[in-house]
């Protein structure tokens, strides 16, 4: 009788646990779906895991609105910055095989790395790469490597020119260059690629066999999201733009299928059916704060923030969170994982939208405290983003409104055109053709654009939507003090890429 009772007991607990479990799973389902119509989404796929299995994996949407393909759980999508938690594990590995220090002197594997001082080029070590605090703003000198033809060498080289803001080690900077510089420490001290080290030793194990690590693996494939923007009530595609030169910080192509296996051996710690990969220490050192955040007292249920080696770490709703998210031009990607409740998420999108972030928090409010009703959190930043949309249009439509007004005089635009060249970018090129300038960024090739003047030597300019899904910029020209032209300027208005870090002296002919 005992026996009989426990038994059904067990059996109550489980039936009652797998129910809640499908009615939590329903709610987030309609939510997801919800939140793709609101954000004007063309297409996801959310997959939840535990550590032993895929509990949850769904497409919504296209993965391109023109052919109305579907996705579904093995669409792939960019996760660019997700990539980086391969980076700094391949060095975890290397440190547990004694042939790194966490401390060991970059310069001592790459003897051209080269930083704005010969203190901060001589001191950073392994470790200061990948923990975004080396003097540097957030972003600083992406513009080096996004869409260029320069090599990792080129753009680690090009860091030295860049002004830093902070002092080393003393704020955080979100560095992409630092992962490309950690990529390529590990190819040195393998003597392989950072590719085939990251497909020989998790892509392959760990059977992500649908997973890319390059752009020009895509032709090769079925099942491949497009990426896309939206603007003024319409989504426009993108083509792929390839990230070979910044491969270590943000290469890898995935689906929520493949990647929850990645998130399935971090809820491990490292060992995944009987196969270890990475120890528990290395896992503890990854995840472990090395440079702490503010946190608002608004901030609901977080006490700290923090960024690990290749993960971002905080606590919500009385948990430790890891995660990370990525950002590709017409996809944003937002993974998750929770050790303690063994969940993790994968949140995959084509499109440019906070939605992901939101779709995260309502699943950790969901599976942590159980708040099926509480905080609307695609609303909330639906709002936010809107108030910040209305204020960019208003921005724009004051400065059109300005056009000519100011000052409508200019220079014959012969007087424009010509090579200008920064010492750590390269070329711009402005040539006349049928009455009309035009500007190219030589180590860029889509950046290039039709210039309408503004006021005085200020022109605007939009760069092709198919390629870039940067808004309306502006180009100005600087003269010397007889009245000829001597520097350009450019400024794009957006988070990611700073153009202004670039001066653009005219060369004169000889």
């Amino acid at each position: 009788m005992r026996q009989i009772l426990l038994l059904s007991f067990s059996i109550f607990f489980i039936t009652n646990t797998f129910s809640q479990t499908k009615e939590q799973l329903d709610i987030l389902d309609k939510y997801y779906q919800k939140s793709l119509d609101e954000w004007h989404i063309p297409g996801m796929a959310i997959a939840i895991t535990t550590g032993d299995s895929i509990i949850f994996s769904k497409g919504y949407g296209y993965a391109n609105l023109e052919k109305k393909t579907k996705v579904d759980g093995n669409t792939l999508f960019a996760i660019a910055s997700n990539s980086k938690a391969f980076t700094a594990t391949s060095i975890a590995k290397m440190v547990e095989q004694g042939k790194l220090r966490w401390n060991d002197k970059v310069i001592d594997f790459l003897p051209y790395y080269r930083m704005y001082d010969e203190y901060t080029t001589l001191k950073t070590t392994v470790e200061d790469l990948m923990t975004h605090k080396n003097g540097l703003k957030t972003f600083s000198g992406d513009l080096l490597w996004y869409a260029t033809t320069k090599t990792p060498e080129d753009i680690i080289q090009g860091q030295q020119y860049l002004k830093p803001i902070y002092g080393f080690r003393t704020k955080y900077g979100y560095s992409n260059i630092g992962y490309l510089s950690a990529g390529k420490v590990l190819e040195k001290v393998t003597d392989t690629s950072w590719t085939n080290y990251v497909t020989d030793h998790f892509l392959t194990p760990l059977k992500m066999n649908r997973t890319l690590i390059s752009t020009s693996q895509i032709k090769k494939v079925k099942n491949v999201a497009t990426p896309y923007f939206y603007e003024n009530g319409k989504n426009y595609a993108l083509k792929w733009v390839n990230w070979d030169n910044i491969a270590p910080a943000g290469a890898l192509i995935s689906s929520v299928n493949d990647y929850s296996k990645w998130l399935q051996l971090n809820l491990k710690e490292g060992t995944l059916k009987g196969k270890t990969y990475f120890s528990k220490k290395s896992f503890n050192k990854l995840t472990t704060p090395q440079v702490n955040f503010s946190v608002g007292k608004n901030t609901e249920n977080i006490h700290f923030k923090g960024y690990g080696l290749g993960w971002s770490i905080q606590d919500y709703q009385g948990y430790k969170i890891i995660g990370h998210g990525g950002g590709y031009d017409g996809m944003i990607s937002k993974s998750t994982f929770v050790p303690e409740k063994n969940i993790g998420i994968i949140v995959l999108t084509n499109s440019l939208t906070w939605a992901p972030s939101a779709l995260v928090n309502k699943t950790l409010d969901v599976f942590l405290a159980d708040k099926t009703d509480g905080k609307d959190w695609s609303k909330f930043y639906l709002d936010y983003k809107n108030k910040q949309d209305s204020i960019a249009q208003v921005t724009l439509q004051k400065s059109e409104s300005l056009r000519g007004k100011l000052n409508n005089k200019h220079l014959d635009f012969n007087e424009y055109t010509g090579r200008y060249t920064d010492k750590n970018y390269g070329d711009v090129v402005v040539s006349l053709s049928n009455g009309k300038l035009f500007f190219k960024m030589v180590n860029t090739p889509i950046y290039k654009a039709e210039l309408h003047h503004w006021n005085h030597q200020i022109f605007t300019f939009r760069f092709d939507t198919s390629l870039a899904s940067l808004p309306q910029g502006k180009l100005w020209f600087d003269l010397d003090k007889n009245g000829k032209v001597e520097k350009l300027y450019i400024d794009v208005p957006n988070p990611d890429f700073y153009f202004t870090e670039f001066e653009f002296v005219k060369q004169i002919e000889k």
